[in-house]
């Protein structure tokens, strides 16, 4: 099935009825597009860019002296604002996550390249803020955190749009 297909129908199918206890039992099957793997290679990844920002908090912890459990470090030294940037730059990435890849997923199942190349530019983004946040200057991140926070609007509106059409049939 081509992704085009998916376009013009609802991307799930009605299975054909089968007897069961309770009435009115309806089983759907999933249609996924042929260019879905291009939403599997983003999300996956985005797997990829948390683990190098793990190593990345890994090393500054070891450089830093900063053992575990500790998440953040006190004080204003440069040592410990560095450790703290890049520990944030880690952190903040694994809370839009969740929504940017769900969103990238469920968007993927009828626009699948438009999913992946903003699962792409979020997850490039990411990276240009790590490598800024990283630095000890706040401010280095901001380029990198206006294209993955474009990214993830993206994402979650066309979702919200995708699944309201889907919902209403139109």
């Amino acid at each position: 099935m081509s992704s085009r297909a998916c376009v013009q129908r609802p991307f799930l199918a009605a299975a054909p009825r089968r007897a069961t206890r309770a009435r009115g039992l309806r089983v759907n099957a999933l249609a996924i597009p042929d260019d879905y793997g291009f939403v599997m290679s983003s999300v996956a990844l985005a797997g990829v860019l948390t683990q190098w920002q793990a190593v990345r908090v890994a090393i500054a912890r070891r450089k830093y002296g900063v053992n575990y459990p500790t998440m953040y470090v006190e004080g204003d030294s440069q040592e410990a604002v560095t450790f703290n940037c890049t520990q944030r730059a880690h952190q903040n990435t694994l809370e839009y996550l969740p929504g940017a890849l769900c969103s990238q997923m469920m968007l993927g199942l009828v626009y699948p390249k438009v999913a992946a190349g903003l699962g792409l530019v979020f997850v490039a983004s990411r990276v240009v803020y790590t490598l800024g946040y990283s630095t000890g200057d706040p401010s280095k991140r901001l380029p990198g955190g206006a294209g993955s926070g474009l990214a993830y609007v993206a994402l979650v509106l066309s979702t919200v749009v995708v699944g309201l059409r889907t919902a209403l049939h139109f």
